[in-house]
């Protein structure tokens, strides 16, 4: 490559952009040069990626008085060390990924798109060709999603498990006010009770839309899911009663808020894309996914466990095709629900006296196994000690009057009786 070719050409640009007047042009050929600037840009990005690994190999940091090569990188791209890090890693990776570096060379990936293509092949080459297609066929956000997915097949379901509770121990929800005096929330949520917020809101903010088209009103979708959160969370929504009482029979979102005389909320829909045979193996195999659509991959033991009584709707396929959608209702009937809080009034692990917000199990019979949604195959649990069954391999056993709590093997030969 000879430097003097692209010194010319950058400033054959930057001279044909000294005098350039967008308002002076066409809108077909401001749509022209969009593509072609777009294609410059990539054409920077894949040489600034080829060269980084070389580039800082070089003195060059040490001789301009630099701490090292990737705050030497950053000062020259103007960008953050961090990103610079990124960079110099991303050059690194093509070492061993040449389909990626000829996709680049050749203005298909965007800077963003290599940056996810190369976090995931350069650890597995085998997925490269994959992922390629993924950003060819679904742009970024199918190209995440499949990442997502590899990642989510390269890891035991053990795995999957630890970094599940691993991302619900540092759960976290942050409320405070900016300095322009608007109210600020940022939340980092398990992906179940993600699902779960994202299908209430979704819920409440249309009867919002509904209400507001009536009254004539015209807002943007994000004002009335920001209406829909505030109803949800202070008990006024649309789709619920306005009275502060609860019935505390299921998780958020899904149970049944009365008083006020109003309505119960309807149950979340929750969608679930799984493979049969994973679900019944219990591990993931090549091809396989067991993911809620617009969250991401979540552990089988999510699954089959820790929906609680959202409605499912399982769309079953076979890593490519999807075979069939079923509504597979783990929303107990009326008559057994009934029969289940007259029996537990409470968490049923013996010493635990919560009695709101339970959430309904198949405690002898998993749900994956086909256990039937029976009284004798059912208890009610907290949401913590659900928890602990689902993902820290603690079990329950006996019958109503006798139940048995047995923490792990590994932790304690303790068994809490009632």
């Amino acid at each position: 490559m000879k430097v003097e070719v692209l010194e010319k050409a950058l400033g054959d640009i930057r001279g044909e952009l000294a005098d350039f007047d967008p308002d002076l042009i066409t809108t077909g050929d401001a749509a022209l040069l969009l593509g072609l600037f777009t294609a410059v840009e990539r054409a920077g990005v894949a040489g600034q990626t080829l060269v980084a690994r070389r580039a800082a190999e070089s003195r060059q940091w040490r001789d301009e008085g630099h701490r090292s090569p990737a705050f030497w990188v950053a000062k020259t791209t103007g960008t953050a060390p961090g990103q610079a890090v990124g960079l110099i890693e991303n050059s690194e990776a093509l070492l061993s990924l040449p389909q990626t570096s000829e996709a680049l060379v050749r203005g298909e990936l965007s800077g963003v798109q290599l940056k996810e293509i190369a976090a995931v092949a350069g650890r597995n080459p085998g997925v490269e060709k994959g992922l390629l297609e993924a950003a060819e066929r679904h742009g970024l956000k199918g190209l995440r999603e499949e990442c997502l997915r590899v990642k989510a097949r390269s890891v035991s379901e053990t795995e999957a498990r630890a970094r599940y509770q691993e991302i619900r121990r540092n759960r976290s929800l942050h409320l405070w006010t900016d300095h322009e005096g608007v109210g600020r929330v940022d939340a980092r949520l398990a992906p179940d009770d993600f699902a779960r917020v994202v299908g209430a809101v979704r819920t409440e903010a249309n009867a919002v839309f509904r209400e507001a088209r009536r009254a004539g009103h015209r807002e943007p979708g994000a004002a009335y899911d920001a209406d829909a959160l505030v109803a949800l969370v202070t008990g006024t929504g649309a789709t619920g009663s306005s009275g502060s009482g609860s019935s505390g029979s299921g998780p958020s979102g899904t149970g049944g808020r009365s008083g006020g005389g109003g309505s119960q909320r309807p149950p979340t829909m929750m969608h679930l894309r799984v493979d049969l045979a994973a679900l019944r193996r219990g591990n993931l195999d090549d091809g396989e996914v067991c993911e809620i659509p617009g969250v991401g991959p979540v552990p089988l033991a999510t699954a089959v466990n820790e929906v609680g009584e959202a409605i499912l709707k399982v769309i079953i396929g076979d890593g490519v095709d999807v075979r069939t959608v079923a509504h597979i209702g783990r929303a107990v009937p009326a008559h057994l629900r009934s029969a289940l809080e007259n029996r537990d009034e409470t968490c049923v692990v013996p010493g635990c006296d919560v009695g709101r917000g339970l959430e309904i199990d198949h405690y002898k019979i998993g749900f994956a196994q086909d256990g039937p949604t029976e009284l004798w195959n059912l208890c009610r649990l907290c949401r913590w000690h659900h928890y602990l069954k689902t993902y820290c391999d603690y079990s329950l056993t006996g019958e109503p009057g006798s139940w048995e709590w047995n923490p792990p093997q590994s932790e304690s030969n303790l068994v809490l009786r009632s």
